[in-house]
């Protein structure tokens, strides 16, 4: 019964839920030309996100059935794969802590055959808003750029979760934006990829900064 639970009904609820907020909310693309031009070049890019601010991209990329994404191999994780498959996602199981170098190389794989990827900057258990190495490592193998991205709403429940988790309220006004896409060297050694790392959490933290202001 409980195996039931968190593989249909708690994801179908979730789901419902959340395409409720997704289908009532008013949306504004901030710097989204920055997508555009690398899907324009057939580059599917490494969407790299705050893991606090990920709850509205399963809904904004919806059914499109070509994004990858890493999920941890726990109860809870469990809820969100399931969750993440109905709304068209594919499923990486593992994480820093778990099947972490199995779901690395799963990833590589995907990357470098033109699929897309999603993944949350500071991992599935943080420290919050510390970029880890997942993204740059990817990046630094198949030669495929970085792309940031966050979300604020202006009617919301944050969590006093370690990621300060971000529930929207349905018909707010969310507000997406873009960051500059960041290229890893294929040749880059321990410095160059820690300021890479550097790097990306810095332009994380940017627009989150300024998508904050619009509220």
């Amino acid at each position: 019964m409980k195996n039931f639970l968190y593989k249909r009904i708690i994801p179908l609820l979730a789901f419902i839920a959340l395409f409720f907020i997704g289908i009532t909310c008013r949306k504004i693309l901030i710097n989204r030309e920055k997508e555009k031009t690398l899907l324009d070049k057939g580059i599917n890019p490494i969407y790299t996100f705050w893991h606090g601010r990920e709850l509205y991209f399963p809904y904004l990329y919806r059914f499109q059935n070509k994004h990858h994404t890493l999920v941890s191999p726990s109860r809870d994780g469990e809820i969100s794969g399931n969750l993440l498959r109905l709304f068209g996602f594919h499923i990486v199981w593992g994480s820093t802590f778990k099947k972490g170098a199995m779901a690395l190389l799963s990833i590589v794989r995907i990357v470098k055959n033109g699929g897309s990827v999603a993944l949350a900057a500071d991992g599935s258990r943080g420290p919050a808003f510390k970029a880890q190495d997942g993204s740059i490592k990817i990046a630094k193998v198949t030669g495929v750029p970085i792309l940031p991205i966050t979300y604020n709403a202006s009617r919301k429940r944050v969590l006093s979760s370690w990621d300060k988790f971000i529930i929207p309220y349905p018909f707010s006004k969310i507000v997406v934006m873009y960051g500059e896409p960041i290229y890893v060297p294929k040749d880059a050694d321990d410095n160059v990829m820690e300021i890479k790392r550097q790097e990306l959490e810095k332009k994380i933290n940017e627009i989150t900064e300024h998508v904050d202001e619009y509220f």
